[in-house]
């Protein structure tokens, strides 16, 4: 099937009937994952979904903050939403919008996107929004993306660098957004244009 979490595997793909596309969108913070992901799923009539949403549902329910949730239960909090992720893969009609969402939707993705972004475009930006000063934003984006990277390595054993499980990467270094989101609609067309134009043939 594809999936990274042997826990998931009992789910055999023969046995769904999806009621709709599901679309991933991955990329590091602050790469701009969430803006595009919202755009696809308004261009197509599909429900947006952010993982981070899934896990302070999680949290508020336990009574504890989301830093003290990831903090304490980490394993956990990362299993939930990924069970969750593939629920909504499965069933279809959804943009799902996160760092591992293209890992554990897995087969069920009809198109897995990672929105590309340099560490220093995206600090430019976090300075930006949070108005911190450049060196430290930069500073919090390194330290996120090592914990991010450590965790899900142990973890799992992904790397969030490998693109090599995505089927569009969408630039987000040099255009302005609307630009980068016109582009990411005209990709995804064209690629599942082409791949439901390969299964009628087959």
């Amino acid at each position: 099937m594809g999936t990274y979490l042997k826990i998931l595997e009992k789910y055999e793909e023969s046995t769904v009937k999806k009621r709709g596309l599901t679309i991933t969108v991955s990329g590091l913070s602050v790469s701009g994952k969430d803006t595009i992901a919202k755009e696809v799923a308004h261009h197509f009539k599909l429900e947006f979904v952010n993982t981070g949403d899934i896990i302070r549902k999680f949290a508020k329910r336990r009574g504890i903050s989301l830093k003290g949730a990831t903090r304490i239960l980490p394993a956990k909090i990362d299993l939930i939403a990924d069970r969750q992720i593939l629920d909504l893969a499965m069933k279809g009609g959804y943009v799902i919008a996160g760092r591992l969402a293209g890992w554990a939707a897995g087969d069920f993705s009809d198109c897995k996107i990672f929105v590309d972004c340099r560490k220093s475009v995206r600090a430019k930006r976090l300075s930006q929004r949070n108005s911190l000063t450049l060196s430290r934003a930069k500073k919090a984006l390194t330290q996120r993306d090592s914990r991010d990277q450590e965790r899900y390595q142990r973890l799992y054993g992904v790397n969030l660098r490998q693109k090599k499980i995505y089927d569009l990467i969408i630039d987000n270094n040099k255009q302005g957004i609307e630009e980068v989101k016109k582009k990411a609609i005209q990709m995804l067309r064209k690629f599942l244009k082409n791949k439901y134009d390969r299964r009628k043939k087959s």
